[in-house]
């Protein structure tokens, strides 16, 4: 039988594999699942290599273990870390035929105590050296953890809460992000081990990915494809499956990773990390494994299993240990007679676990979203490449016969592109890779910037993404009582007394606004704030170069607000851009206010939306917010037809279509003129 091989899973015949023992290993009758195991309290059992077919050195090869200094250079850190026990172990797993597996590059759990405080370049520079010095002491290790237990919440506890300050650390030093929730500090760290390990399986691995984050792991492993990550496969640790039936392991199994596949564009290799079944006894314990372990091995997209551990009483977990008194357990005895069956032997494998079968794809792109209008960088790789098509939602947008096969590209229109690439080597042997793009047209909320002089809402921040419009340190829209309100993106929005306003902000996040002045001059400037905290909080208001520090006395209890003058700005005549930034956390804002001083010789003109309409994407009603009673509300399709007339403040969508339509309010006193999308 053909295995399909989407990615490089390497590892050579030429491994030198004694023809002894090898045969005696468990999983050697499939031609690409294996069947591993770990190192026993820092060594390698005499009889590790008549069962298993793959070692991961459960502690010698963590950044924590090896790295113990900084250093200047990859040659100091090769000649003054303690390389010892793993370097050991890789040239045992070479002479006995094992394939060894790197475990792991990057956690913020047990990581170098010597970076506790470094950030920025510094902390680069480190994890430069750590990825280059590992790639020349193991420079044909076939499958690599990149990045271990990083969903929000994970090892952040760890070292006296010390660990999640350096997760953030790491994100900024590796990504430039202040946010690692974003998730961009991992695919940088999957592209630098693609670098300096280009053949290798590249695997994200965490644990409670079964029963309790399934749906946060999900959403982190098809994140780096949809960001181009040269992602491999995915890892489940398998440690939270002790009271698991195989039913529920196997519904779990298959829609995590048909949920990963559908999200992400891109099926990846799945494998079984860190299994273990633990304080069941000998007839619970062979219970759930010949429950669960063959479902994961004869599901064709798993493509290894890892055993944590084998000895009992040396295993991290009380009662885990399939060998007891140099006697088999149930369970051990069990998975012997498993593995000699023909179910084993014959179980099919998409992604071959242990044995290169084919070409290997990469593809990447310099941004995964991307402002309407501008360009990004999409290169793909593959060993003895001859050329490589590229499409963009099925049509062809390069054809490229010579290196380097990368181009920039600039999408015409907002929306989703999947982008595969299709490469032939020189034996005319075909790979394709896929990576998803999204376009956003970025600019003023409504279509038309805010006027200055006048009011501007805060909850009316551009329309955009994170990083060009906003930036937001928490996931979701979410604030005290409401979530998705009156927008769907990350910003926090709140309904508040006579109005919206932004909740819970936090240092470090900022929104901006377009606006267009009318006149040169100097414009006094009024925010109306609140934050609950006793020592206030700070912000800071800019307009080009034109910049306001602002301090804020405490307003009150938590939800009351106050006008805050903050003096005079000089603004200049056109269109640009204002930035609201939270320099301490938790200060909710209502508006900012800008007055044209008496020398500027403008008065102040009509507030900027202080009419709103809520929710907005919108699905079966809406509310006008901020009207006078009997005010006319009309609903406008794009055509310029008037296709709802109230005076209600509260409106139905049950006979509104999907669109996107215009709200157009009439008072005694304006017109104000509202997008509103309908989404059912």
């Amino acid at each position: 039988m053909k295995h399909v091989i989407l990615t490089s899973f390497a590892i050579a015949a030429a491994m030198c594999m004694s023809l002894g023992s090898a045969q005696a290993q468990l999983s050697k009758g499939n031609p690409c699942k294996f069947l591993g195991n770990i190192t026993t309290r820092g060594a390698i059992p005499d009889d590790y290599a008549t069962m298993w077919e793959q070692l991961t050195p459960e502690n010698e090869t963590k950044w924590g273990s090896i790295a113990n200094k900084e250093v200047q250079s990859v040659e100091q850190a090769l000649s003054s870390w303690n390389w010892a026990a793993a370097e050991r172990e890789y040239n045992w797993c070479k002479q006995h035929g094992v394939q060894f597996k790197f475990h792991c590059l990057l956690w913020t759990s047990q990581y170098p105590g010597y970076l506790k405080d470094f950030t920025g370049d510094r902390l680069r520079k480190q994890i430069d050296i750590w990825f280059e010095a590992c790639s020349r002491k193991f420079p044909d290790v076939t499958i690599i953890d990149v990045v271990n237990e990083a969903i929000p919440g994970h090892a952040e506890g760890d070292n006296g809460g010390q660990a999640k300050t350096f997760k953030r650390n790491l994100s900024q030093a590796m990504s430039g992000s202040t946010n690692p929730g974003d998730y961009k500090w991992i695919t940088e760290a999957f592209k630098m081990a693609r670098k300096f390990f280009p053949n290798a399986t590249l695997v994200y691995n965490d644990y409670n990915t079964f029963q309790w984050q399934k749906n946060e792991f999900i959403d982190l492993v098809s994140t780096l494809v949809k960001q181009g990550a040269p992602i491999d496969a995915y890892g489940h640790q398998s440690h939270d499956l002790n009271d698991m039936s195989g039913n529920d392991f196997k519904s779990r199994l298959y829609d995590i990773h048909n949920q990963i596949t559908q999200k992400s564009g891109r099926e990846l290799a799945c494998f079984l990390t860190e299994y273990d079944i633990a304080k069941q006894g000998d007839n619970g314990q062979k219970t759930r494994y010949s429950e669960q372990i063959p479902i994961a091995w004869e599901a064709d997209f798993v493509s290894g299993i890892t055993l944590w551990g084998y000895v009992h009483g040396a295993t991290w977990v009380d009662d885990s240990g399939l060998i007891k008194n140099g006697q088999d357990r149930p369970a051990m005895t069990w998975l012997r007679q498993y593995m000699a069956s023909d179910a084993a032997k014959k179980a099919s494998a998409k992604f071959c676990g242990k044995a290169a079968g084919g070409p290997s794809l990469t593809i990447s792109a310099s941004e995964t979203v991307i402002a309407l209008g501008e360009s990004i960088k999409i290169s793909a790789s593959m060993k003895d490449v001859k050329n490589v098509n590229f499409k963009a939602n099925g049509i062809e947008i390069k054809d490229k016969w010579v290196a380097p096969f990368e181009f920039d590209w600039t999408p015409e229109k907002v929306g989703e592109y999947k982008i595969e690439a299709t490469g032939y080597d020189q034996s005319d042997n075909k790979a394709t890779a896929t990576t998803t793009i999204k376009v956003i047209e970025v600019g003023p909320y409504g279509g038309t910037p805010a006027v200055v002089p006048g009011k501007i809402e805060a909850e009316n921040y551009d329309n955009g993404f994170a990083g060009k419009a906003y930036n937001d340190l928490s996931e979701g829209n979410k604030c005290d009582d409401y979530t998705d309100f009156y927008r769907s993106d990350d910003i926090d929005i709140k309904k508040i007394d006579g109005g919206i306003a932004l909740g819970h902000c936090q240092k470090g996040e900022w929104m901006n606004y377009t606006i267009d002045v009318a006149a040169d001059g100097e414009y006094d400037v009024t925010l109306r704030v609140g934050t609950g905290n006793s020592d206030g909080g700070l912000m800071t208001v800019s307009v080009g170069n034109e910049v306001k520090e602002v301090t804020i006395d405490k307003t009150g209890d938590w939800g009351t607000f106050a006008e805050v003058k903050i003096g005079s700005m000089k603004l200049y005549k056109g269109e640009q851009t204002l930035r609201l930034s939270i320099d301490k956390d938790w200060i909710d804002v209502d508006w900012i206010k800008f007055e044209a001083s008496d020398a500027t010789g403008l008065t102040s003109m009509a507030s900027n939306a202080v009419i709103a309409v809520v929710p907005n994407p919108a699905s079966s009603a809406i509310e006008v917010i901020g009207v006078e009673e009997g005010a006319l509300i009309e609903i406008i399709a794009p055509t310029g037809t008037t296709i709802k007339t109230t005076t209600s403040a509260e409106i139905s969508l049950d006979d509104v279509e999907n669109g996107i339509y215009m709200v157009r309010i009439s008072t005694n006193k304006e017109t104000v003129v509202k997008r509103l999308i309908v989404k059912k």
